[in-house]
Parts: structure tokens; sequence; C-alpha cells
């Protein structure tokens, strides 16, 4: 719904360890297909041959971008 539109990152290593990649390739194409309100995910695959918890960024650089989003955020609520 409109609650998770441009909320939802998926980072995912294009051969995961518990084959988990498969069900994320199954989740963009359903998400691609919602029209009323479009999702607007974001969807990254490891290439190539990433394992399970390959992500983009450090976890550092993880945090510092959430924290940007959740003061950018709270600061429009207020």
């Amino acid at each position: 719904g409109q609650d998770l539109a441009g909320k939802i990152h998926v980072y995912t290593g294009e051969m995961d360890n518990f084959y988990l990649n498969l069900a994320v390739y199954m989740m963009e194409d359903f998400l691609k297909s919602t029209a009323d309100p479009r999702a607007e995910a974001v969807f990254e695959y490891g290439r190539p041959m990433k394992p399970h918890g390959w992500q983009p960024f450090t976890n550092a650089e993880l945090v510092r971008m959430m924290a940007e989003r959740m003061n950018k955020h709270a600061a429009a609520a207020r």
C-alpha cells in the first residue's frame, strides 16, 4: 500500500547460499506488477555470484543512510 511506497530496499547475492535470491526475483516481479500504488521498491543483486549476506555498502554506510532518511522524514513531520 501507500505506506510502503519507496520504502522497500532489497539487496541479495546472485547466488545466495540458501537460494533466497529466487524468492527475491519473484518478489521483484510481483512488486513491478502493482499499480495502485506503485511499490517503487529498490532491488540490487550482487553479481557475479555473490553469496548470502552480500550488500552493496558497509554496515556503517547503511546506518548513515538510515539516519539521513529518518532525520529527513522526522523534520518533515514536525
